[in-house]
C-alpha cells in the first residue's frame, strides 16, 4: 500500500508541476527549472509521506522512505516528458 501511494504521488507531481511551471516561467530555462522543481518537491513529499506513515504506525519511516525513493525514480522519466510536451504545445500555439 505504501509503495502504491508513493507511485501515484510521484506520477502526479511529476506530471502536473512541470506543466504548471513551464507555462509560467518565460525563456529557455523553463524546462530545466520545472524539472528540478518537480524533483525537489517530489523528494520532499516522499520524506513527509514516510514520516506520516511512521506516525500513523503503518510502516517504519526508514523503510517507507526507501520505498518512496524507489517510486520517486519514476519522476526522472515523467517530469522531463511532461515539461517538454508542454513546451512543444506552447510553441505550436505561438507558431
Amino acid at each position: 500500500m505504501v509503495l502504491v501511494v508513493f507511485i501515484l504521488l510521484s506520477i502526479l507531481i511529476g506530471w502536473f508541476v512541470p506543466r504548471l511551471l513551464v507555462r509560467r516561467i518565460p525563456g529557455r530555462l523553463a524546462v530545466p527549472v520545472a524539472i528540478l522543481a518537480a524533483l525537489a518537491l517530489g523528494a520532499g513529499a516522499v520524506w513527509l509521506g514516510a514520516q506520516g506513515f511512521d506516525l500513523a504506525g503503518i510502516e517504519d519511516a526508514d523503510s517507507a522512505f526507501a520505498r518512496g525513493f524507489n517510486a520517486w525514480k519514476i519522476m526522472l522519466l515523467v517530469a522531463p516528458a511532461s515539461a517538454l510536451q508542454t513546451r512543444r504545445e506552447l510553441q505550436k500555439v505561438t507558431a
